[in-house]
């Protein structure tokens, strides 16, 4: 696969740059107790993704930015509420919540050990990097807590956008800012419908982050276990 036309590639952020350092459950689950919870971490884990599958779009347009921010906290108040109405309220929900929200702010996320190494590598290549993800506008004191901020020359999130991946508006505000052809972009992700299906019908081209080796079907062309897998299809010479 020759791809020495690429010039710029697109990153997701959660789950493909940095992760949950301690996992979703545990986090959760370490902040509740200090409020009087008692929730078992693979409880937790099973609200959430219930919750969240039901949740709309983390995407508010049209707004200022302080009315952005309290969307966004709002939104995942209403995702955590609904986790615990399902596996069992506390009477200090409120403070627990505040707390909660600012952790995923900082001291929930870790990057990858590769992370950091491969950006360097590709800003020391030339390439344009820029990140499209579903994630507010919190990402911004994420990556530069993680110290990967100063790689990205753009950053178009669902919460700023307007639209969530995969809707075609997120990659083409994107593809916009960077002022770039979707013939010499690569989008990188880890969510199939989302990262890979949603670059691709712009006619972007698309790795799916697989770490897990659940999606052997799309073809080892398609699919990298690890970012640093990414200089199999990039011609840098």
């Amino acid at each position: 696969m020759k791809n020495g036309n690429i010039k710029t590639i697109f990153f997701d952020a959660a789950d493909t740059l940095f992760y949950i350092e301690r996992g979703l459950g545990n986090t959760y689950a370490s902040v509740a107790k200090k409020y009087g919870g008692d929730p078992h971490p693979d409880h937790l884990r099973k609200a959430f993704s219930k919750a969240f599958k039901s949740a709309p779009p983390l995407a508010f347009g049209g707004v200022s930015d302080d009315e952005r921010k309290v969307l966004e906290k709002n939104y995942w108040r209403d995702i955590v509420e609904n986790v615990y109405e399902d596996i069992g309220m506390f009477k200090e929900f409120d403070a627990h919540f505040d707390e909660l929200f600012e952790v995923f702010r900082s001291d929930a996320w870790a990057i990858f050990p590769e992370t950091k190494d491969v950006l360097k590598t590709l800003k020391k290549n030339n390439y344009n990097l820029g990140i499209i993800s579903n994630f507010d506008s919190r990402v911004y004191d994420v990556m530069k807590n993680l110290e990967i901020h100063e790689y990205f020359e753009t950053f178009v999130i669902s919460s700023e956008a307007g639209y969530a991946k995969p809707d075609p508006n997120i990659f083409h505000l994107a593809l916009k800012e960077m002022n770039a052809d979707p013939n010499e972009c690569l989008h990188i992700g880890d969510h199939i419908h989302n990262d890979f299906h949603g670059a691709r019908a712009l006619g972007i081209k698309a790795l799916l982050l697989d770490r897990e080796d659940e999606y052997e079907s799309i073809g080892d062309q398609h699919r990298i276990s690890a970012l640093k897998e990414i200089h199999k299809f990039l011609d840098n010479s």
